[in-house]
Formats: structure tokens, sequence, C-alpha cells
């Protein structure tokens, strides 16, 4: 179930805004606050001040929508829609990893942590007056198995959840594993635990619809212009170039005072896709932020909002669950060589790569991010790499290699990831490896890695959701091969331990599994972990509420007001 992932599409674009926590072993997941965050309007005089209900914002938009319909939207553009119109059974709490009710109030998991039992709360409605049920969130799960509709999501829950692959393939004509014992209460089995499970539903794929709205307006309108949902927000208009959102009246989710969300009544988001266009009308105060509809600071602005006093004021930054790496693929030469592969650990000198970046990042020595369930705050120093090329060349020169060694190297070909490639070249270099640099677009350097023949390369991983599952057996497991473990690494004791951390319960346990196969894994060294990407947004000092959860791809609408008196 690890096919469905959303990797950036340009290196900077990744370290400023990206595109879904823990740190250390075995601590609980639900009560660590994310690491990094700065909110908005969510602290001092602000956190005191009363929301102010109504007001209007606008907001650009970096693209035209593709589609809003929840199985099949995948883009951050169109996440962001999805979730401000649609509510999950669950969701994550304020900037934590902690996972809240949404439209459920409730829910027990069996002991075998196989079977999910889910109460909803009664009265919520569709802005047309339908009720949210049980059967609301059984349709929207056949959507995503339907094969007509070719979810991107269909993969997180086939085959996991019990007869979703007879579903999918049209041997069933129900899924086995989901009913609604009544109209509130829901019930989902698994074919076997899984941990991560509730990260899995807080998605935007896992919707309540309205399935006999779909079947009215058609599957092509509900993706574009006539969608149907119980979110904060409804969809007034829709021209592509302008997307209007009101308030829903009717919406059941208060604040923590008991105040009625959302506070807003209207966002218009106007589709531009210039981005020093998009910098300038924030500047000029006619645009609430840059957030993830801009996809952040564009960068050719981002040097003049940190040097301006008052723009910097205006920013907002959190870490992100990304990592850039440096791939070496184990079945081709030289890197069939361990020691070359720990030779070009130490020969890279990360802290430069990060101060190319302008501190949008931070060092990376390991696959998974800090923040992250199954991150591992102590390495061992023997694994913990640090910039060291007289190290590196005794590697190499203790591997019996003939140097200088030549090595193809492939990346895609925009401007920022180059300057980084670059420099990569350059560290290597030094050390006596030559690369031979091979550029394409983001597209085809992805199609060509997803071969498994390149023998080195420079890509990233973004978060789905967050556990290590999500990095190490994805990007480790010999089963992910050649797609995702694009390196084409296989130990039989790494596969052992990420199989078992599957379907262990105990979260103790599986952090000290991940501990292990990071430090067996960073031993091996296939991976070169570069750095971990970072948000950077600028938000209005008249806004009030912004914060940034890392596995929503969202701005959270619901939750902020406008207060142009009172200036944070």
């Amino acid at each position: 179930m690890h096919a469905w992932q959303r990797q950036s599409s340009t290196l900077l674009g990744a370290v400023a805004t990206v595109a879904f926590l823990l740190a250390g072993c075995g601590t609980n997941p639900g009560n660590q606050a994310q690491e990094g965050a700065q909110q908005k309007g969510q602290s001092g005089a602000s956190q005191q001040q009363t929301p102010i209900t109504g007001g209007q914002i606008d907001v650009d938009m970096s693209d035209d929508i593709h589609s809003i319909d929840p199985a099949i939207a995948e883009d951050i553009l169109s996440d962001e829609f999805v979730q401000s119109m649609y509510d999950q059974l669950v969701t994550y709490k304020g900037t934590t990893n902690q996972i809240v009710g949404d439209a459920a109030k409730s829910w027990e998991v069996s002991p075998d942590g196989k079977t999910y039992t889910f109460h909803l709360q009664k009265g919520i409605t569709f802005w047309n007056g339908d009720k949210l049920t049980a059967d609301s969130y059984i349709a929207e799960l056949e959507r995503i198995l339907n094969k007509k509709i070719g979810s991107p999501g269909e993969s997180l829950i086939d085959p996991i959840i019990a007869g979703s692959t007879a579903y999918h393939d049209g041997t069933a004509s129900t899924i086995r594993g989901v009913s609604a014992p009544d109209p509130y209460t829901l019930k989902i089995t698994l074919t076997k635990p899984e941990p991560f499970f509730l990260n899995i539903l807080a998605m935007h794929f896992f919707v309540g619809i309205d399935p006999t709205w779909i079947q009215k307006v058609g599957d092509a309108d509900f993706g574009l212009n006539k969608p149907m949902g119980t979110g904060a927000f409804e969809m007034k208009s829709n021209n592509h170039n302008t997307v209007v959102l009101t308030k829903n009246p009717h919406y059941f989710q208060k604040d923590a005072s008991g105040n009625q969300l959302p506070y807003l009544n209207q966002i218009t988001f106007t589709y531009n896709n210039n981005e020093q266009l998009e910098a300038m009308r924030f500047e000029r105060g006619e645009t609430a932020l840059l957030g993830f509809n801009t996809r952040g600071i564009p960068a050719s602005s981002y040097q003049g909002f940190i040097s301006n006093p008052n723009l910097k004021k205006d920013i907002v930054t959190s870490s992100a669950g990304t990592i850039w790496y440096m791939g070496l693929n184990v079945q081709q030469k030289p890197f069939t060589n361990v020691k070359v592969r720990q030779a070009v650990e130490y020969a890279i000198n990360k802290p430069f790569i990060v101060k190319l970046l302008d501190n949008q990042g931070s060092v990376a020595n390991q696959p998974t991010p800090p923040g992250v369930f199954g991150h591992v705050n102590d390495l061992p120093a023997n694994v913990n790499y640090t910039y060291n090329p007289t190290k590196a060349k005794q590697l190499l020169k203790a591997s019996g290699v003939s140097l200088p060694l030549h090595v193809d190297f492939y990346c895609s070909n925009d401007a920022a990831t180059l300057k980084i490639v670059n420099q990569i070249q350059s560290d290597l270099k030094a050390v006596g490896i030559d690369l031979n640099v091979h550029e394409d677009s983001w597209a085809t350097f992805l199609t060509l890695n997803a071969k498994g023949n390149q023998p080195s390369f420079l890509i990233d991983w973004n978060q789905t959701y967050p556990d290590a599952s999500d990095f190490l057996y994805t990007l480790l497991n010999s089963k992910e091969q050649p797609a995702n473990n694009s390196t084409m690494y296989s130990n039989p004791r790494v596969d052992e331990w990420l199989n078992q951390a599957e379907t262990d319960t105990n979260q103790t346990q599986r952090a000290n599994l991940y501990q292990q196969v990071t430090v067996q894994a960073m031993q091996d060294a296939t991976l070169v972990p570069l750095y971990y990407g970072k948000y950077s947004y600028a938000v209005q000092p008249w806004i009030h509420g912004y914060y940034i959860n890392r596995n929503l791809e969202e701005d959270p609408f619901a939750h902020i007001w406008v207060d142009k008196t009172h200036q944070s």
C-alpha cells in the first residue's frame, strides 16, 4: 500500500513550501507538538483576542483546479479545496500529530488491532440538507476502490481493508470489511493490524460524500463545479480563473470557546501563475497570505522578504516532512562497494548546501525527518556522517578502487536543483569521484528513476503520514523495488524489521525496530541524506489564527479571522 506518494516538482519548491510526529523512540505520537512550528495568531496577544466573525479574504492560487473530487484530488491546490469543503472521520489537532475526531465523535479499536468502530456525530448535514451517515463514508471507500474512478488513494487501503481487493477487481459487489450496524456507526475491519491506519483515514481522500447528489449531477460536474460537502465552506462559483467559497452557516464544528466555525464569510481565490505578481500583491496587502495555494513565498522573492523588516515579520515557518537525498544504486558499480558508498556520505558538505538554500532547510542525517515517529534522535557516531573529506579519501583508498572514479548521476534540470548538484559534483571531485551529470525534466527524471537503473541520483521524498513506515519501508524495503526503492537496496534483516513494524501495535517495539533499521541502513549507506525541507509562508499581520500542520496540505481557513485593528 506504499505506491501512492507525492514528490516535489522542484528542489527549492520542496524546501520553501513542500507539498504530509514524534521525535525519538517510545513516545506517544498523540501528544507530540510539531517541531519548529510558529503559529501566526496562536501566541501572545493574538491568542487572547476573541475571534471576530465575518469578513472576507482574497488569496492567489498557483494553478487552475484539476479536480475537487475527494477520490481524485491529489495536487496541493485541490487538497486545499477538499479540506475546506469536506470532513474526514478523524483529523489532526492544531499543529500536532494528535489524531482527534472530525465527523467521528469517538472510536474503538479491537484488541487484535484489526477492527475499528467509529461513532459519528449526529445532526451533520450536507449543504443541501441531506444527512451525513456511516453510508456516506462507505460510499467514498467504494468510489476510491472503483477502477472506473481511478483514485490515487486506492493503494492506501487495498489490500489492507478486508475485501478491498475483491471489490476493486469487480468480483464482489460490497467491501466485506466495511459495514454500518446503524446510521451513525461505521465498522472497518483490516486484513492485518496497521498501527498508522488512523493517519491514513485523516487524509483528504477519506471524507463523507452524498452519493445521491453525485448520481444526480454526475462525476464530472461533482469534481469541478458542483461539489456537495459538509465542510466549513461551500462553493459559490468556479469559473476556473476565480473560485469563491462562502461560509457554511450550518457547519457543525466549534472552536474551543464554543464559537461557531468558520469565522470568515467568504474566500475568493484568483488564478495567478506569476510568482513575482503573487509576491507583489501580498506586499500591497491585496492578498491575505502566501500559503499552500501559492506554494509559499516565491523563491525569487524570498531574499526580499527576509531583508525587509516589515515583510520579515509576516513570515511563518515550520519544519516539513520532506527529505532530499542522493541515492546510490547498490547494484551499479562503483556503488556495489560499501566503502565507496560510505566515502560519499563523508564527502558532501551538507551544511554548505543548506546555506546555498538560504537556510531553508536543515542538515539531514537519516531518512526519517525529525518530528516523524521513528526518527532516531541520537545516532551512533559511526553512522552519523559529518563532512570529512579526509575520511572519505581514506575509505576510497581502503575500498581498492582506482581513482578517479567516473560515475553517472541523474537529476531534474531546474535551476535550483542544478545549483545543489554543482556543489555535490565539486565535493565529490575533491575526493576523487567525477560525476557525469544527466539532466532531464522532472517528469522524465522520475520515469527513468522508477526503473531502478540509475547509478546515482538526487531526489526527494514527501511525507504522506507521520510515521517512519512512510520513509523507511517505502525507500528501503526490497518489496518496493524499483519504483520507490530505486537504489535497489536489499537487506534481509532490514526487510524483516520493516515487515514486523508494519503490523506491530506496540509503539515502543516499533520505535526500536525503526532504530535498528535506521542504523543498519546508514551503515550500508545506500542513501545519502542531504537536508530536510522547511515551510516558509507569509501571512498578513491582520490575519489571525493561522497555523501550519504539515500532515494536512491546507491553509486552516476555518480557523482564520480578520481584524485590521489588531495586527500581530
